[in-house]
């Protein structure tokens, strides 16, 4: 038995197993090894109601980017459902029903949303949608099944109205123990553009999609989530440049917010930390 020190404090360590604060293990890698990698929820929106249109809110084509979302979800091992012009009520309703689905099964969620926006919505058909909304049926003690294990979600709309010119360089220079974690703990929000920024599309296909489908593709089996998304930061800065008539020259630049607590493989991985 471990000796008190002076003031009554004693030197042993405390039993993780038995402290209501434990954390349930060391590990900085998330585990995957589960017979299914997660559930990849996409949003799509191409058509809108009437009043949508009359605001100036058109029809878009997300056809090759659904394709390559729904192919590199697939490869990855996800379970993949395709959801368009969902109304927001049927937006609330799925993304409820899925937080209630046992994900016991499953290492992850994740949830892809193609549509028109501004700042902090996103349209679905029929009104605008709150991009903070996506992620309340998931957090705290919402989702059991997903406590402890990451929540992804992809924007592919506009956040503002904002083209990015870009800037010339100058040539010269899983446990039975009881815890706590915060209620936005394991999460990320993966964004076309920051806010107040255009996000730039061209037949069916969205720069920052089409980047996110081919580096995953790339790197899935061999790199983190955090630097798969830093190489599609990279490739939408540096691969892409607007030359409609218009807005001849803009660039675009994505980002990135991570709430997540370990690393982030589509793979097993064995942390040896």
């Amino acid at each position: 038995m471990a000796e008190a020190d002076a003031i009554g404090f004693t030197s042993e360590k405390p039993d993780k197993m038995n402290s209501p604060l434990g954390k349930p293990d060391n590990s900085m890698v998330y585990n995957m090894n589960y017979k299914q990698k997660g559930l990849c929820l996409i949003l799509c929106m191409e058509t809108f109601h009437k009043d949508l249109k009359e605001k100036g809110v058109g029809a878009r084509n997300s056809k090759n980017d659904k394709e390559e979302l729904k192919s590199i979800f697939k490869e990855m091992g996800f379970e993949v459902r395709l959801e368009e012009n969902k109304t927001a009520h049927d937006i609330e309703k799925l993304l409820t029903d899925i937080a209630k689905e046992d994900h016991s099964g499953r290492g992850c969620f994740a949830c892809v949303v193609m549509s028109h926006g501004d700042e902090d919505f996103f349209y679905a058909s029929d009104q605008e949608y709150k991009i903070d909304a996506l992620a309340e049926p998931f957090r705290g003690e919402e989702c059991k099944s997903l406590f402890g294990k990451p929540k992804l979600f992809f924007i592919q709309a506009c956040r503002g109205t904002k083209a990015d010119s870009g800037v010339v360089k100058d040539a010269g220079c899983a446990t039975t123990t009881a815890y706590k974690i915060p209620t936005e703990c394991d999460f990320l929000y993966s964004y076309a553009t920051p806010l107040g920024y255009f996000a730039w599309k061209r037949d069916g296909e969205s720069w920052f999609i089409q980047s996110l489908c081919k580096m995953l593709k790339e790197n899935w089996q061999k790199r983190d989530l955090l630097q798969i998304l830093t190489r599609v930061n990279n490739k939408v800065a540096y691969d892409y440049e607007s030359d409609s008539k218009t807005m001849n020259g803009k660039k675009q630049m994505p980002c990135f917010l991570s709430l997540l607590t370990k690393e982030l493989y589509f793979f097993h991985k064995t942390d040896q930390d």
